[in-house]
């Protein structure tokens, strides 16, 4: 085979993956845009509800300055 034809075969098959990729890219935008729409509002308002706050314990925080406290005295 001489240059002319492999430039030629490898241009074409750069053209077909490129192709493929763009179609698939197309494809998979477009299933996103329609499953948005179709999923109701419900789900994305649940995952930006405020983190509730943990209340302090008094004892865990007791028992961890105790911990560390003994951990720099054996240091």
């Amino acid at each position: 085979m001489e240059i002319e034809q492999l430039l030629a075969q490898s241009l074409q098959l750069l053209g077909l993956g490129m192709g493929a990729v763009f179609i698939i890219l197309i494809l998979l935008i477009g299933l996103i845009s329609i499953v948005s729409k179709i999923v109701p509002d419900e789900v994305s308002s649940v995952a930006a509800a405020p983190a509730v706050k943990p209340a302090v314990n008094n004892d865990h925080i007791a028992a961890l300055t105790s911990a560390i406290h003994q951990y720099r005295k054996r240091r």
